[in-house]
């Protein structure tokens, strides 16, 4: 029953920057839900983990090294989807964050900040998006798109203005792909999570900071690589049949309320 009410069996999502965290969660819950996953990552051997994962849960998978700030690798990344599974139902646009890059105050800034958080955030979602769509209007069955932005796109983003600016940008893409792409039976929406606890993103965080990160959302907690997952699934479903062009967040409640911990985090 649910399976039909999703109506994701034997589809085929393409999840990138999936070798972990969100991206790992997203991927492993299509598969829950029947589809197969194909497992985009820069980082070969965690793709491939994660695909053996998918496969457990009895649904097929495909790894694919490729950089989704380069043209060629995500034309080679969709490429490969329709020679393996024939069809590309769902792409979902996971890669981002800071690349290794630290925080900096945009008076101190330098232009290869800017250029790299820019181009790992929004560049690889405008790329990929674009072969999604190409891809999907050829094969003439519609499909869906889920992009994941950021909170930090809505409101002020202390020392981090790259990353704030591209996810504000990938929301507003996200409307204009939306327009564009209605016409062709392509839905195409966005996740604007707040903290989610994944690797990177701990590896940043003292235990007091994600303790006073919890204590301002209202839910009590941050969030959950399956608090995004489940969403992003619920948008490229059945379920979502008549949405488009939306930005839902997923933050605990946190836009609700002033409340919150320093955003330098001192």
């Amino acid at each position: 029953m649910i399976d039909s009410l999703l109506g994701l069996q034997d589809k085929v999502v393409v999840v990138t920057g999936a070798a972990q965290g969100m991206g790992r969660a997203i991927a492993l819950m299509f598969a829950r839900a029947g589809a197969d996953a194909v497992i985009v990552d820069l980082q070969d051997d965690k793709a491939q983990e994660v695909a053996a994962e998918v496969q457990a849960l009895g649904r097929n998978a495909l790894a694919v090294r490729a950089d989704v700030r380069n043209a060629y690798d995500v034309q080679r990344m969709v490429a490969a989807t329709l020679e393996r599974f024939g069809r590309l139902d769902v792409g979902v646009n996971n890669a981002g964050g800071l690349g290794g890059q630290s925080m900096q105050p945009v008076v101190e800034a330098s232009s290869e900040f800017w250029d790299s958080v820019m181009a790992l955030n929004l560049r690889s979602t405008f790329l990929c998006s674009q072969a999604f769509a190409r891809a999907m209007i050829d094969g003439g069955a519609g499909g869906a798109i889920v992009s994941i932005a950021s909170i930090s796109g809505l409101r002020a983003s202390v020392r981090l203005a790259p990353y704030g600016a591209a996810k504000a940008g990938i929301m507003h893409l996200t409307q204009t792909l939306a327009m564009e792409l209605a016409p062709h039976g392509i839905r195409v929406n966005c996740v604007a999570p707040a903290s989610i606890d994944t690797p990177d993103v701990l590896a940043m965080m003292t235990p007091e900071r994600r303790a006073a990160a919890g204590k301002s959302i209202p839910i009590g907690r941050t969030g959950r690589p399956d608090d995004v997952a489940g969403l992003v699934m619920m948008l490229a479903s059945d379920l979502a049949g008549y949405v488009t062009g939306q930005t839902l967040l997923a933050d605990g409640g946190l836009s609700c309320t002033t409340a919150r911990p320093s955003a330098t985090g001192e």
